[in-house]
């Protein structure tokens, strides 16, 4: 299951969940770009707050979604678009970790990095 990032405001908890059908909504709404192509931009801060409101869209209430106003209303709650862009990254990393083994050091990587061998007949 893909894991959601939460952001508490008041008495209220928002889960952000970037799910499969999350993922399509945003397409959706920012006229079928691929997701990978969108979700870059708001890593690199491009796109300003109507990519940020997008992606918001599309995956809040757990990855159900939400209208776009009601989106535009938690990022005027938390104080603007650079209170909620951490939020929208950690669920970003959640739904997007590294694969297992990809860390420095992990696996057996290390212990034949350097050892290749010739193709078999070479």
């Amino acid at each position: 299951m893909i894991a959601a990032a939460t952001l508490k405001q008041g008495k209220s908890t928002h889960k952000l969940r970037f799910t499969t059908g999350a993922l399509m909504r945003f397409e959706e709404d920012n006229n079928g770009t691929a997701f990978d192509v969108l979700l870059d931009d708001l890593i690199q801060g491009k796109g300003g707050v109507r990519l940020l409101v997008s992606a918001l869209a599309a995956g809040l209430e757990d990855g159900a979604g939400v209208s776009r106003e009601e989106a535009i209303a938690l990022v005027d709650a938390a104080g603007g678009a650079r209170q909620v862009v951490p939020f929208v990254g950690d669920a970003i990393a959640k739904a997007f970790p590294p694969p297992k083994g990809d860390a420095p050091g992990a696996g057996d990587g290390e212990a034949t990095a350097g050892k290749a061998s010739p193709p078999a007949g070479a």
